[in-house]
């Protein structure tokens, strides 16, 4: 290029980008092979592969249904018909490509135009599919050494591939599992067992190791099938939304792209890194009381969560949140001035919310006069069962019901209050014989609602001029829930170390949604649903959770599901005394995590990640799905197995030759592409650094910490009662003991 002057350089590079990012520059190459046979390529990257015998394209007809309880559903889908498309005419333009794609010489053609949209490279447009059909599967071509990622939050695997995923938001299910007795009993006591697949954020996106993405832009149901060895294939029902392909260098470049088209979340409050946010019930008094106690024993607060803040209500099932979101004075007198002196302390107080209302509260009567909620077949309010108590759900898809419960609910209760923040809980359990405002079938909107809720409470908290100051947190979400939301959570895992539902899950949960967009997340610490006296939360992984979430953005606890059987940080000086010695831990990382969020917030790179989307050419990096790179300079292997002293790492290999990882609290230092074994002790994760790292000083400051000893004679305290009621307890134990007793009973019969 010597003899190209800069000018003329410069000339031919803008006219490059003005016609790539116009409707006359294709970013895909067509290839017609003949007798109807066609390829269609990204990037070098064969995206369709089609001929008569294997189209790309299947258009069909059946039924599906949707057997919903509590937010569980069981989805049912019988196909009646499937009919592979073939291709009779192209039209080629230098806007695209236009396919006539027929299934039946006798009927109408399927429109299928190609073309390069919103700045991707490959999009595909596929018209009405009429009155006889009502499903179509696409095809996108693949190679049996692919890799696949995405999907949204999936928790059980981090490699997708050989499997189906269904692209509905749901409760994820308890156990998760349909091999073991917890899922079991589950699905028997309450149908409400998960599988593999279920979750409550999914999302039609995925990532193939061949550096390409896929994502479909309507909200419908849809399957994302990696079952085979020469394609994946995209079942949507109803018509499908827009199809988009891109393509990378690296997969932090594809995470780039796809977050710059669905948006990105923003940096969190300043305070949510100086120290925990403790989940704690039982009124004005006792929150004061675990205040004292953590300063008691130097555990770092920024904030206290008191998910019961509005109240409770008494149930056959224990005592449950009173869903009216507004401050009960009964339950918190005075938290109106008690909040501002908190805050002086630096410690914020956050609430809870979700978007259903309790038909016996006076905000439902309020929505209910004004039409505000979801409708059933006769027009009336549909009222859902949510376990003892019905509500009625907010038709966001109404404008006016929209601005009311931002402008008079979540801003006049909660923001006006004084709160830090809150939990943004549900989104996920409409059911698909609503009617809504916006005349939209049920099956359209279900997915899209917890997007809407995103957006709703991102609204409220940057209209009243408090984003960077509010956070708010949520576990259900589709596509474009990043660009809302300013926090995510795992939901509600086991309080165990299982794989499918317990901490461990967690760790590929956090990968494949930052990969879906939504990079910034957070799990409680010691888990939630506990089935007493089956499975409660130990001391053990009550920690262990715990120092897992040091090195991550946000360091929050839960009582679980049935506070009083579970380890808490309060059940003892000596859990009280490590829990401390972890929030300091947390604290010193301040600037560190300041630091790796800005990163997502400016990349969409998420905080957590796994290995392979650093070290690419790191060959024992590929499959890792229970490390993480917290950061650039950081890799963690938490501790995800109960009874382990010592834990089994992969150090990948850095491209600075310079660069070694030393390990936090021995200092040894090792070089990369090796798996090594290293002492780990509760209290002393595993996790390493980058010699070479800026934030070497801060991370030798959090190695040199001792183990705590906890002494033989402990000093007087104060402790807060340790036997708070639950307010959202899913079954009493001695329901729960009288199941489990039956089950075991049959169980023996059977041997």
């Amino acid at each position: 290029m010597g003899w190209m002057t800069e000018t003329s350089l410069r000339v031919i590079l803008i006219a490059l980008a003005v016609c790539c990012g116009s409707a006359s520059c294709k970013g895909y190459k067509f290839a017609d092979r003949g007798n109807g046979s066609f390829t269609v390529s990204v990037g070098g990257v064969k995206i369709i592969d089609h001929t008569n015998d294997k189209p790309f394209l299947y258009l069909g007809r059946g039924s599906t249904k949707f057997l919903e309880y509590r937010g569980n559903f069981n989805i049912k889908d019988y196909t009646l018909e499937r009919i592979g498309l073939k291709l009779i005419k192209r039209t080629s333009t230098a806007n695209g490509d236009q396919l006539i794609m027929v299934y039946n010489y006798n009927a109408e053609n399927i429109t299928v135009n190609l073309g390069s949209k919103e700045g991707h490279p490959l999009t595909v447009d596929i018209s009405d599919l009429g009155d006889q059909y009502d499903r179509l599967w696409v095809r996108i071509a693949a190679q049996p050494s692919d890799a696949i990622y995405g999907g949204g939050e999936q928790y059980s695997y981090l490699n997708l591939r050989g499997r189906q995923y269904p692209i509905w938001t749901r409760e994820q299910g308890v156990g998760r599992n349909k091999s073991t007795l917890v899922t079991f009993q589950a699905d028997v006591m309450e149908r409400s067992g998960g599988d593999y697949h279920t979750t409550y954020f999914p999302q039609p996106t995925f990532y193939s190791s061949q550096k390409y993405y896929f994502h479909h832009g309507g909200s419908n149901y849809a399957i994302l099938d990696f079952g085979h060895q020469d394609f994946h294939e995209v079942f949507i029902m109803g018509k499908p939304g827009r199809l988009y392909v891109n393509t990378g260098k690296t997969f932090n470049d594809l995470v780039t792209k796809l977050t710059g088209f669905l948006g990105r979340m923003p940096p969190l409050p300043d305070w949510i890194y100086d120290g925990a946010i403790i989940g704690i019930q039982g009124g004005t008094k006792k929150m004061l009381e675990y205040i004292d106690y953590c300063d008691q024993y130097d555990i770092k607060l920024s904030g206290v969560w008191i998910q019961d803040w509005a109240g409770t209500i008494q149930t056959g099932f224990g005592k449950r949140i009173f869903w009216n979101w507004r401050w009960n004075a009964t339950t918190y007198p005075d938290l109106n001035s008690t909040i501002p002196t908190l805050k002086e302390r630096g410690i914020r107080v956050l609430g809870y919310i979700n978007p259903n209302l309790n038909k016996e509260g006076d905000l439902f009567a309020i929505g209910d006069q004004k039409g505000y909620f979801f409708k059933n077949a006769t027009g009336q309010t549909y009222l859902q069962d949510f376990g003892e108590f019905e509500c009625g759900t907010v038709d966001l898809t109404n404008p006016d019901a929209y601005q009311w419960y931002k402008n008079e609910v979540v801003k006049k209760y909660s923001i006006d209050l004084g709160l830090g923040g809150w939990m943004a809980d549900f989104g996920e359990y409409l059911p698909v014989d609503v009617h809504a405002f916006s005349g939209e079938a049920a099956t359209i909107v279900h997915n899209k609602y917890p997007v809407l809720w995103a957006k709703l409470n991102r609204e409220a908290v940057e209209e009243s001029g408090n984003l960077g100051e509010v956070v708010f947190w949520m576990r259900a979400g589709y596509s474009g829930t990043g660009n809302y939301t300013t926090l995510m959570w795992a939901g509600d895992q086991n309080v165990d170390f299982s794989y499918g539902d317990g901490l461990a899950s967690t760790i590929p949960a956090s990968f494949n949604m930052g990969l879906s967009g939504a990079g910034i997340t957070h799990f409680d610490i010691g888990g939630y649903t506990t089935f007493a006296p089956l499975m409660v939360r130990t001391e053990e992984l009550l920690l262990r959770s715990a120092e897992a979430a040091v090195f991550g953005p946000v360091f929050r606890s839960h009582e679980g599901n049935q506070p009083a059987a579970n380890k808490q940080f309060y059940s003892s000086p000596g859990i009280s005394m490590k829990f401390s010695r972890l929030t300091e831990m947390f604290t010193l990382l301040k600037n560190y995590s300041q630091h790796v969020v800005n990163i997502t917030t400016e990349t969409g790179i998420p905080a957590q990640r796994p290995l392979f989307m650093q070290y690419e050419n790191d060959v024992g990096s590929q499959d890792v799905a229970y490390e993480y790179m917290y950061g650039d300079d950081v890799l963690v292997a938490p501790v995800i197995s109960a009874g382990k002293s010592s834990w089994n790492v992969h150090l990948p290999k850095d491209p600075d030759a310079t660069s070694k990882w030393v390990h936090l609290w021995s200092k040894e230092e090792y070089d990369g592409a090796q798996d090594i074994t290293v002492e780990a002790p509760i209290g002393q994760p595993p996790v390493f650094y980058k010699s070479t790292s800026k934030f070497s000083k801060t991370f030798e400051a959090i190695g040199n910490m001792p183990l705590v000893v906890v002494p033989t004679t402990q000093p007087p305290q104060t402790e807060p009662n340790t036997t708070p009621s639950s307010t959202m307890s899913v079954l009493t134990s001695v329901t729960l003991l009288t199941i489990s007793a039956s089950f075991l009973a049959i169980l023996s019969s059977l041997v």
